[in-house]
């Protein structure tokens, strides 16, 4: 169960920062076309919080209730700084950290 919760946490890290990359490409794009980027500052927030989401992954054994709420506040922010490309690595951190946050321990 430890080693789902692990992997499904890395690759929502790791989704985290190649969908943070795009945004910032986009941002770059649409700072050139029409002057304004609204998702750069953003993206450097949601790329902080996916190292946070891979280093909470990889602390899922050794304090695995902190983790898991680590993962899951993480999961919750970064769909609020990098809009729609947020949801796939949501889905990934939530699979991850609620049955941690559930687990008696």
């Amino acid at each position: 169960m430890t080693s789902t919760r692990f992997y499904s946490g890395l690759i929502g890290g790791i989704l985290g920062f190649i969908f943070t990359f795009y945004a910032v490409y986009y941002g770059t794009t649409d700072e050139i076309v029409f002057g304004e980027s609204f998702l750069m500052g953003s993206s450097m927030i949601a790329m902080g919080l996916s190292t946070i989401a891979i280093i909470s992954a990889c602390m899922i054994r050794l304090k695995p209730r902190f983790s898991s709420w680590t993962l899951v506040i993480s999961g919750l922010l970064i769909p609020f700084f990098i809009s729609t490309y947020g949801f796939v690595p949501l889905v990934f951190l939530l699979i991850s950290g609620i049955p941690g946050i559930r687990q008696n321990n």
